[in-house]
């Protein structure tokens, strides 16, 4: 009869070494935050005291159903940020489909339009700060041409602040993912390509009729996800006004009313806040399923 072998201790302690702090941090700074945010959504101070409590859900809604000036801003700024994600999100595709076509000087194209995207969001903005500043070019000629006595100040002015992120975000967001959809047209065998060019199809029938039911999977998971934050839509807000001069979406507004403001503790800021979070993570859920099962009936799997 075998004897059993001891237990490897060493073995366990080695492999714990490495789980053990991942697996703190996930609980700790995911499970716990989430849990804890979903909790406070249902709770209010009163007199140094936590108790549960449906009014600062009660609060949420009084700001939303209807919305107030404030609440109108926000969000009238986050759904023209997503509306320019959503149209930017097709020029992408196009873009890289041409690219996918090896068109003249496609790999300068492909570096020019993916470098900013590797560069550091700070120092974008600073450049854009100084195309756009009162000694700029730019503003320079805006006021030639308004018969303005002064250069205007693109991101101190509620005329034109607003405009000026909406524009930086075009130029940060173009051509999307690029990476992706270069990585998932070159999966395409060329032979099916080549039978299409037989039977006579264009560039537009093959992109159409060949190209995107291919590639859906991809095309619908990247929309859901897309609609899913619809909500979290921001430009550099932050970065750009900090969210004066009538450019404020709703991320920017949340994070900038629980970090750079002054809170007291009176104010249930953070109840609110958690509150707010779980009635727009319950709509954008919804949103993002819905889609999922309308897209997935789009078109069948291919394998190729």
């Amino acid at each position: 009869m075998n004897a059993k072998k001891p237990y490897n201790w060493k073995r366990t302690i080695f492999i714990a070494s490495f789980v053990i702090v991942p697996l703190t941090h996930f609980l700790v700074f995911y499970v716990y935050v989430n849990f804890n945010s979903f909790f406070m959504a249902f709770q209010e101070r009163v007199n140094g005291k936590t108790v549960w409590s449906f009014n600062t859900m009660k609060r949420v809604f009084e700001r939303l159903f209807p919305l107030d000036d404030e609440m109108k801003e926000i969000f009238k700024n986050t759904f023209l940020t997503f509306g320019i994600n959503f149209v930017m999100y097709f020029i992408g595709i196009f873009v890289s489909y041409f690219l996918y076509k090896k068109i003249f000087l496609h790999s300068a194209f492909r570096v020019l339009f993916f470098l900013p995207s590797i560069l550091p969001g700070v120092m974008l903005c600073n450049v854009y700060m100084e195309l756009i500043g009162v000694n700029g070019a730019l503003a320079a000629w805006v006021a030639k041409i308004s018969g303005l006595a002064e250069p205007p100040e693109f991101l101190a002015s509620p005329k034109y602040a607003n405009a000026a992120v909406l524009i930086n975000m075009v130029w940060l967001t173009f051509p999307g993912n690029l990476l992706i959809w270069g990585g998932t047209f070159s999966r395409i065998s060329d032979s099916v390509l080549e039978a299409a060019k037989l039977d006579g199809v264009n560039w537009l029938q093959e992109a159409f009729k060949i190209i995107i039911p291919m590639v859906w999977p991809t095309f619908s998971l990247l929309l859901v996800m897309m609609f899913a934050g619809i909500f979290a839509s921001s430009g550099q807000v932050f970065l750009l006004t900090g969210g004066n001069y009538g450019t404020q979406t709703l991320s920017s507004w949340m994070y900038i009313q629980v970090y750079a403001t002054t809170i007291d503790p009176r104010s249930n800021l953070f109840n609110f806040m958690s509150a707010l979070g779980l009635i727009i993570t319950a709509v954008s859920s919804v949103i993002a399923i819905s889609l999922r099962k309308i897209s997935s009936k789009a078109f069948e799997g291919v394998e190729y």
